[in-house]
């Protein structure tokens, strides 16, 4: 499955099938949806857009990128003020001219030097998870993030905390066989991300992970960023999603941070975590790092997921509440494949956020 996505913002019932079924043809991913929250979420990340006069107006209020279609209904005639005001770069009406909005949309992703950079670039999704504070939850987000893209995409859990006691322990995987970090040894020149994913232990959903390793000797081996960020890339260059879980203010979230496509910040709502958030958000920002942010409202949480945004300056996608009986089940058996509704939702929003599709 492919981790791009046309964005369907067509509110005329007469259109709107007939953009469903365009977009549909061009092997994308579609992310069909009215709402101004979600098409402002959406819209920077999207291969393209296709909007109608009912939803240019909020478009106009967007920054203008390039890839955006206007529709009307066939046979005309086109709102042009609407379609110039909603940056489109183009008009059709439909369902006339549905090949040539088909050819329009092909274009973009048609073989060539944009598409030759793409795949040069790499074909998979990085997700790096972090908490602003201790305690917030991050590792289990990122297991869930990468139980909800396995359901549809190849996937793999990179343990990129050095003080983590092994993130196979959330996935059940401490006596499945299979490399962990002081074990792998990636030698000379590239490296295969497929090579890689052999090599781990993984769940029974196809979840491949990458972990610390335990020990009850004082074992010399340190991560380093010399040895996750080619690990990352390698991946990178793979199909699929790759979710890293990483602590803030260390040389391996700087490596992270680099070679990921999205950053997602989990917030719990209390003051000193919300500060520290607002200057790692700043930070982050400075260094052009696609950011989303995540309340946590634990039990001791003494502010809501608006004062969050008031002090981070960033919007959060949604609000995480502690789930009762979770943390004593991930203790025992691991975070259940079956995930709690909340957790599930968030970590879709998560991946929705990335780009990521089913």
């Amino acid at each position: 499955m492919t981790s791009t996505f046309i964005l369907v913002a067509v509110k005329d019932p007469v259109i709107h099938p007939e953009a469903m079924h365009v977009a549909a043809a061009t092997g994308h991913g579609i992310v069909d949806t009215m709402d101004p929250r979600e098409i402002t979420r959406l819209l920077p990340r999207a291969h393209a857009a296709l909007i109608d006069a009912d939803t240019a107006g909020h478009v106009a209020t967007l920054d203008r990128r390039p890839g955006i279609h206007f529709l009307a209904a066939d046979p005309g005639p086109v709102d042009w003020q609407s379609a110039l005001r909603g940056h489109a770069e183009n008009a059709f009406v439909l369902p006339a001219q549905a090949p040539d909005l088909l050819t329009a949309l092909g274009h973009a992703g048609a073989p060539g030097a944009a598409q030759a950079a793409d795949e040069e670039a790499g074909s998979g999704t990085v997700i790096a998870v972090c908490g602003s504070a201790g305690g917030a939850g991050a590792s289990t987000l990122a297991v869930a993030v990468a139980r909800v893209a396995a359901r549809s995409h190849p996937v793999t859990v990179v343990d990129a905390d050095p003080l983590s006691g092994g993130l196979d322990l959330l996935l059940g995987l401490e006596d499945t066989p299979g490399v962990r970090w002081p074990e792998l040894q990636l030698g000379e020149g590239a490296v295969s991300g497929a090579d890689v994913r052999a090599v781990l232990p993984t769940t029974g959903d196809g979840i491949a992970c990458l972990s610390a390793a335990r020990s009850t000797i004082a074992d010399p081996y340190r991560l380093t960023s010399q040895a996750l960020a080619p690990v990352l890339q390698a991946l990178a260059r793979e199909p699929g999603v790759t979710v890293v879980d990483v602590r803030p203010s260390t040389p391996l979230f700087d490596a992270a941070v680099e070679a990921s496509d999205r950053v997602t910040l989990l917030i719990p709502c209390e003051v000193r975590p919300a500060a520290a958030a607002a200057r790692l958000c700043a930070e982050l920002i400075a260094r052009r790092a696609a950011l989303t942010t995540v309340a946590r409202q634990r039990y001791w949480a003494g502010l809501s997921a608006t004062d969050v945004t008031r002090i981070t300056g960033r919007e959060v996608i949604t609000s995480l509440s502690t789930l009762p009986g979770l943390p004593k089940q991930s203790e025992l058996g691991g975070l259940p494949e079956r995930l709690p509704g909340p957790l599930a939702t968030t970590a879709r929003l998560v991946l929705e956020d990335a780009g990521v599709t089913r």
